[in-house]
């Protein structure tokens, strides 16, 4: 039955009607074809359970009124295998249903579209949103292949942030009068207004770590060239009320969830961090909580006064910081002036001495970057800056980004396929390299830095300075096999990789059940041996500097690094081992 009766107070029949929501947030195509999905992700989709939180806030409130329930369905791709057939038949139970394609990226587009491809035929709307649709908008609207096949597949784009407009999109699902476009840049949320998050226990458990995201504000203040999020949620930066974040984490810590994932672009420009902080430590305390969280801060976050210590006595254990180059001309090139190479060593220093692991992002194809200059990088990062674990990425003009815009304003030639815009795949010519050998040192990257010498390294280094190591093995192990053996960014990547041969690419086979289920049997028993023979070589590894260490030699395996000085990473002075 699609209408349930109930009675009101007055004693009175009334109809009240229901109104199912599937929000979907759509993995990308791998080089075969494949969705890129895995049993268990390595990394929470926040944004998804964020929109849950919003749809859920709408339903308590009655945002259609007092008679319409509001029901809604979650599913992260990475981690579930999307069966339209089956979705349908769960569509099908309502008076009024949609389907929202939630937080799509511009290699996630295509896949967007064929996902909702089977949902428009079958009459119900869809609507794709996310950093994609709300950058291109805002930054090279003019740009076709930006939309490329939207109009074709019946969907809606829904450019802006979703809060401030969830009634209007609701009432026009249930009215039948969704909008084929709505522009709504110019009027972003009040974080201190809108819902609170809530915890959403099934997105955490299909998750290695069972991690939770927190977003405790939106927004940047730096202007950096290749990024999309200043030009969708802007530079100025947004806040949620500590009250509203401590509810939340109040509430992660009832069911368990210690893993947290702030997923907030720079969190140490928050007006809030000290606040959030202060919450995190109070709770570890009350509630007995051995938190650990993870964190997102720029180069210079270091020297806020007091920010280091409070993220160590709050329960940050890992921070992600943005180095990109080593170079002064490429961080020229990339508008990246808040990086101070000199202060890079300090910078790494100050986050080690609190026993953080340390993760470093780097751009690989900036204009002046040779086979060359990057062996030379990869030799600073390991032991100049130094950073544990390297996550780099391919310099990709996305839309929305001040790249991409000169780009399109100076003709220059990208690849039309949105799907290998996703960091791993050269969609631009470089100056100086072939995109074939661009590509080709994109996977090299990996492998040097992931080196079984530097690995003793970074282990030598997480018991001198106090690193958990647990995260070490298992985030420098995971890192290595996803790049160099699956051939994907480690932050796309899982435990035990999924191959739905019925959700390959559009225009590619569909290989037979049983043959396929074999290779995929194989692949997979292959992989977990790579993974289990490096688990044991990292304990074999341990093992052995613990030993060390009961000697007092640890001190030698702690890898060359640089003193405590003003100069410059990359000057011809050597450096001296660590004392």
């Amino acid at each position: 039955m699609t209408e349930a009766i109930t009675k009101r107070k007055t004693g009175q029949l009334s109809v009240r009607k229901r109104v199912g929501l599937l929000l979907i947030k759509p993995s990308h195509y791998d080089d075969d074809g494949y969705v890129i999905q895995w049993w268990r992700s390595f990394v929470v989709n926040n944004a998804l359970a964020v929109m849950g939180s919003v749809i859920t806030d709408a339903s308590l409130r009655h945002a259609l009124g007092p008679d319409v329930t509001i029901e809604r369905r979650l599913i992260d791709e990475v981690t579930e295998v999307v069966r339209p057939e089956r979705l349908l038949d769960w569509l099908a139970g309502f008076d009024h249903a949609a389907v929202m394609l939630v937080a799509v990226q511009t290699s996630q587009f295509p896949r967007a579209l064929d996902i909702a491809r089977p949902f428009t035929a079958a009459g119900y709307p869809v609507i794709v949103g996310g950093v994609h649709v709300s950058g291109a908008l805002a930054m090279v609207p003019n740009w076709q292949p930006a939309f490329a096949g939207a109009s074709e597949a019946g969907v809606s784009l829904f450019a802006g942030e979703f809060e401030p407009h969830v009634d209007e999109l609701l009432s026009d699902i249930v009215a039948g009068a969704v909008k084929p476009l709505y522009n709504r840049l110019a009027k972003p949320a009040d974080l201190t207004l809108s819902p609170r998050q809530r915890p959403e226990q099934g997105l955490a458990a299909q998750t290695a770590e069972s991690h939770y995201g927190l977003e405790t504000g939106r927004g940047c203040p730096f202007i950096c060239s290749f990024c999309t999020i200043i030009n969708f949620h802007g530079r100025s930066m947004r806040h949620r009320e500590p009250a509203a974040i401590e509810a939340y984490l109040r509430d992660c810590a009832a069911v368990g969830g210690r893993n947290i994932i702030v997923t907030d672009d720079n969190f140490a420009r928050s007006p809030v961090w000290r606040d959030v902080t202060d919450v995190l430590k109070r709770l570890k305390d009350e509630l007995k909580v051995d938190w650990d969280v993870s964190i997102q801060v720029d180069a210079l976050a270091y020297r806020i006064d007091g920010f280091v210590d409070a993220c160590r006595e709050a329960g940050i254990k890992r921070v992600f910081i943005g180095i990109e180059s080593v170079r002064p001309d490429n961080l020229k090139a990339a508008a990246k002036g808040q990086n101070k190479l000199h202060l890079m060593h300090d910078m790494a220093m100050a986050w080690r001495r609190a026993g953080m692991l340390i993760y470093g992002a780097m751009i690989i194809g900036l204009p002046n970057d040779s086979p060359e200059r990057i062996a030379e990088d990869i030799r600073i990062l390991q032991e100049e800056i130094p950073v544990d674990i390297l996550s780099a990425f391919l310099l990709t003009p996305h839309p929305g980004s001040a790249d991409h815009k000169q780009a399109v304003a100076e003709h220059v030639v990208m690849d039309d396929d949105l799907n290998r815009y996703d960091t791993v795949h050269p969609v631009v010519d470089h100056p100086l390299m072939s995109r074939d050998q661009w590509e080709a040192l994109y996977w090299d990257v990996w492998r040097q830095f992931y080196s079984k010498r530097y690995m003793k390294t970074v282990i030598a280094r997480a018991l001198h300075y106090g690193v958990k190591l647990d995260i070490i093995r298992s985030t420098f192990v995971c890192a290595y096999t996803a790049s160099c053996y699956e051939h994907v960014h480690p932050l796309d990547s899982g435990g035990v990789r999924i191959r739905a041969r019925d959700c390959r690419r559009p225009g590619m086979p569909v290989p037979s059940a049983i043959p396929h289920a074999i290779r995929q049997f194989a692949t997979n028993t292959a992989m977990l041996t790579r993974i289990g023979c490096l688990l044991m070589y990292a304990y074999g590894i341990e093992l052995f500097l613990r030993r060390e260490r009961s000697r007092g030699r640890l001190e030698r395996h702690l890898g060359i690094i640089v003193p405590v000085t003003d100069r410059r990473p990359g000057s011809a002075e050597r450096p001296v081992a660590a004392a």
